[in-house]
């Protein structure tokens, strides 16, 4: 079992970023918006625990974000428990990296997560940090990416990432900064991000303590020459949705940000704000951790948001907008599959798009056991409804 002291550093994204508890397998279909047809949850499948058969030294790692990056994907983790080689007769105890990463193909279902391979020092063959730390920082700033987007054009990676601060010890002994960005170009073997600077040379874009702060996840439609980036404040201890804007082509540059600051007329026709100060709460998107997905549904012709509902719950959310800005209605909610220990939670919720069938109607979601300490994935398969008169 692994120390209380390394439990309560690594299990901080655990708490900070809001959890998820767990019992049986379960889905439970609730009414949503009468523009959009009836949808109900039909199976949930679990497909077991991800990754964990490495030669990386990776014993544990938190959360889960996926990218498509030509035909790869890139999984990104929160802290990460390391061993020593593999070859050692016992394998020991090495430390801890706030962030590291795997490739594995671009394909759909479950069979390209077979085939991994994570990113190591060339020297220790470990898992090595992706996102580092700048210099005056040391292991308590922790780097955690939570979301990103690859453009094709210009072969640079984005990731958006929270920087968290060690206060105490134990699980609660963590306090989230704010957000940033990082880049990364070309996205090869060597991949390694570069974390952006704002004009002041701070690499916090958005302070936490200034309001809302974006990154929990990135909407990315071909079509569209935005991408919308979704973001939190945090008020009176519950989680309000917010989201910004950035043409795909400044995506680096913090002044070209819009923020939703409400709807016009209808929700079709939102207004949107340079000041982050008017960001608006996106309607129906609450109670979500900083983890969360929201994705295009073709199946559905929605967005679908993904997401472990509050502290403690005993339920995934799903809900499904017209527009990227909401407003948002549950479809239904999923039970984790199982509680492996007594005082177990289980967090991190969110779907891995890339991996859909059948054009969204079977969609894979990950989700963390605070005990196991690694992605747990579901196959979930949603079934559209005739409306009857």
């Amino acid at each position: 079992m692994r120390s209380a002291l390394n439990k309560g550093l690594l299990c901080g994204f655990t708490i900070a970023m809001a959890l998820l508890s767990a019992s049986s397998v379960g889905a439970q279909n609730s009414t949503r918006s009468a523009n959009l047809p009836k949808v109900k949850i039909l199976s949930v499948k679990n497909e077991g625990l991800l990754f964990t058969d490495n030669n990386a030294g990776v014993s544990g790692v938190d959360v889960a974000s996926s990218i498509p990056v030509g035909n790869r994907a890139l999984w990104l983790f929160g802290d990460v428990f390391l061993l020593g080689p593999v070859e050692a007769p016992i394998q020991s105890y090495v430390g801890n990296v706030s962030n590291c990463g795997l490739w594995v193909p671009l394909e759909h279902g479950v069979a390209p997560l077979h085939h991994y391979r994570f990113i190591c020092d060339t020297s220790t063959q470990l898992a090595r940090q992706l996102i580092p730390l700048e210099h005056g920082e040391a292991n308590e700033t922790r780097l955690w990416p939570s979301s990103g987007w690859y453009d094709a054009h210009t072969h640079r990676l984005y990731v958006y990432y929270s920087i968290n601060k060690v206060v105490g010890s134990g699980a609660f002994g963590f306090k989230v900064e704010g957000y940033g960005l990082a880049c990364a170009s070309p996205p090869d073997r060597s991949l390694q991000f570069t974390r952006l600077h704002i004009k002041s040379q701070s690499s916090l874009w958005w302070p936490l303590d200034s309001g809302a702060a974006f990154g929990c996840a990135v909407i990315d439609d071909n079509a569209d020459p935005y991408l919308y980036i979704v973001g939190v404040d945090d008020r009176q201890g519950h989680h309000y949705g917010k989201l910004a804007r950035v043409l795909k082509s400044r995506i680096a540059d913090l002044q070209a940000y819009e923020y939703f600051a409400g709807y016009g007329e209808s929700p079709q026709t939102p207004r949107w704000s340079k000041h982050v100060q008017d960001a608006a709460d996106v309607e129906g998107l609450k109670d979500f951790p900083n983890e969360l997905s929201i994705t295009y549904n073709t199946y559905l012709g929605a967005y679908l948001a993904v997401y472990s509902e509050g502290v403690f719950s005993q339920r995934a959310l799903l809900c499904e907008a017209s527009k990227p800005w909401g407003p948002y209605r549950p479809i239904g909610e999923i039970s984790t599959p199982h509680r492996a220990f007594e005082n177990a939670f289980c967090y991190a919720c969110k779907e891995h798009p890339e991996l859909a069938e059948q054009n969204g109607r079977i969609i894979y979601i990950t989700y963390v056991d605070s005990e196991r300490y690694w992605p747990q994935l579901l196959r979930v398969t949603l079934q559209k409804q005739t409306n009857t008169p």
